[in-house]
């Protein structure tokens, strides 16, 4: 009986081995991502306090010639928080890249930013320059506010699109009696 138990313990062992040679038959895709996530959820801080919330249906990471580029899809959420803590402004497009080298993040499709304010941007192409907390496009963008729709060639924004700036206006704007100027004449 011994031996039978030795001969199941050979065969046991030799069937537990790695071929090698197998394993570095598969080929990866050169383009393929390094890392995938789904479903994601990142939080970035700066001294102590958290300054943004990035959220994307799937992230794919890549690293190519030492050069590290990420790409977002199935939508994307990006929320500014002030210094107090407070959610403030919100980003959404469908889907977006970020360039680590140049702090860049462009976003596309479907882009949308609100203010605290209520304000909303709507445009198909948006890059947020982290460096200098700005955001810019030369696409064409819609601003709705209360009563107003702007729309315009560009824009130029700081990062929680506050204060912006609208490139070869048009639309129409509902003015207040009160907002105006100069006083109507009797």
């Amino acid at each position: 009986m011994r031996p039978f138990w030795w001969l199941i313990a050979c065969v046991a062992l030799c069937a537990c081995k790695n071929d090698l040679d197998q394993l570095a038959s598969i080929e990866m895709n050169a383009d393929a991502p390094d890392r995938i996530t789904t479903k994601a959820e990142y939080f970035y801080s700066d001294s102590g306090y958290v300054r943004n919330r990035l959220r994307a249906g799937r992230v794919e990471e890549f690293m190519t010639d030492g050069e590290q580029r990420t790409e977002l899809s199935d939508g994307v959420e990006l929320v500014f928080f002030d210094n107090a803590g407070r959610s403030g402004s919100t980003l959404n497009a469908r889907r977006g890249s970020i360039l680590p080298k140049t702090q860049r993040m462009e976003v596309f499709e479907q882009v949308v930013f609100t203010n605290s304010r209520g304000e909303r941007m709507e445009t198909e192409h948006l890059v947020w320059s982290q460096d200098s907390d700005r955001v810019y496009t030369d696409s064409p963008v819609k601003i709705s506010r209360a009563q107003d729709i702007i729309y315009g060639q560009g824009l130029d924004a700081n990062e929680d699109f506050s204060r912006y700036t609208i490139r070869k206006i048009t639309g129409t704007l509902f003015v207040q009696p009160s907002d105006s100027a100069t006083t109507p004449s009797n």
